[in-house]
């Protein structure tokens, strides 16, 4: 259903002035709770880069949950709302199962109960049971279930208890040695959300809000590392000037700066675009997607430039940008199959 999205100027401004605010106060807790500087200690250990105890404190502010309805026990919130807070645990580099959790959460339509992931791709149904397999899900070595759609006659929406029978899981180390898992499902108990049209129709919707989310947070990561490069090229000094007067520096960070802008205005555009059910809803999060896979991915290995020889040890912080970013694109699908959405609707457009 296409909800009427006309809107006056001063709903407009109210909204971005109620993100702003959002956005500030979500910074001033994620800063306090973690840091660049932790993720990378991670890194460091035996066991994959994941912090219980931070993902309590975001479950405990019911992050999470800001999808679902409030007469369901949720925020009641948007999808802008849900990126404003991926992007800020992005900014951070924060090991969170963040988007994919709340994804989840909408598309039970109930508050998060530990760590849930969407699962982008079909299995099989047989019965009230699932068959498939899924390669490297992120966080899919912690989650505690799976929401997959099950296709056999008829389409089925459910959930998979990732501890119960019919489960396998192969720990998998991603380039951000996130807790990532190979997940097997054989004849798992499948406990269903939704049949036929409604479950295809309810699964695409969460993968898109999913992704949104991923972008925005990849978002955030690539706009802490251009600004942290920024930041550098102000006090390195080279042949008695800071390097940031140099005009090959200025014009990358400057061009870094615009490919983050336009990355989250996309981000805008294509959570609006799901929050109210438009047309073109797919194009528009295949855009993001694109755009994020082609130019956000990129910003990093700039910054690591700007940063020169120090960028390549391994106690700066230059390479955890790198690898989160080079892992959110990974789980954003095919480069190729989001040029080809966006191109057709292009093409279909003019």
């Amino acid at each position: 259903m296409t909800t009427d999205t006309t809107v006056s100027l001063a709903e407009i401004a109210d909204t971005a002035a109620e993100l702003a605010e959002l956005r500030q106060s979500a910074l001033e807790i994620v800063r306090r709770a973690w840091s660049v500087e932790r993720s990378r200690g991670l890194l460091d250990g035996p066991s994959p880069a994941f912090d219980d105890a931070l993902w309590s404190t975001v479950r405990d502010l019911g992050w999470p949950d800001v999808l679902v309805p409030e007469s369901a026990g949720g925020a009641g919130g948007t999808l802008r709302e849900l990126a404003v807070l991926t992007e800020v645990t992005g900014s951070v580099v924060a090991p969170l199962p963040l988007a994919a959790t709340a994804a989840a959460a909408w598309c039970e339509g109930r508050p998060a109960d530990g760590i849930a992931i969407v699962a982008p791709e079909p299995a099989t149904a047989a019965g009230q049971t699932a068959t498939g397999t899924f390669s490297t899900v992120p966080y899919g070595a912690v989650a505690t279930r799976l929401v997959v759609l099950a296709e056999a006659d008829t389409a089925v929406l459910g959930v998979v208890d990732l501890t119960g029978p019919g489960v396998e899981r192969t720990p998998v180390t991603p380039l951000d040695h996130g807790p990532a898992a190979h997940i097997s499902l054989d004849r798992a108990p499948l406990r269903q959300i939704a049949r036929g049209d409604d479950a295809i129709a309810r699964h695409r919707d969460a993968v898109l809000r999913m992704r949104v989310a991923q972008v925005a947070e990849l978002v955030g990561v690539a706009a802490a590392a251009n600004e942290a490069a920024t930041e550098y090229a102000k006090v390195r000094v080279a042949f008695d000037r800071p390097i940031g007067s140099f005009q090959a520096i200025k014009h990358r960070l400057v061009d870094q700066r615009a490919a983050i802008e336009v990355g989250r205005a996309l981000v805008n555009r294509a959570a609006d675009a799901c929050d109210h059910g438009q047309p073109d809803t797919e194009a528009l999060v295949s855009l993001a997607v694109f755009w994020a896979v082609d130019s956000l991915r990129t910003v990093p290995e700039g910054a690591t430039q700007v940063f020169g020889g120090i960028a390549y040890t391994w106690e700066h912080d230059a390479h955890v940008y790198l690898r989160r970013t080079a892992t959110l694109a990974a789980t954003l699908g095919s480069r190729a199959r989001h040029r080809r959405v966006v191109t057709d609707w292009l093409a279909a457009r003019g």
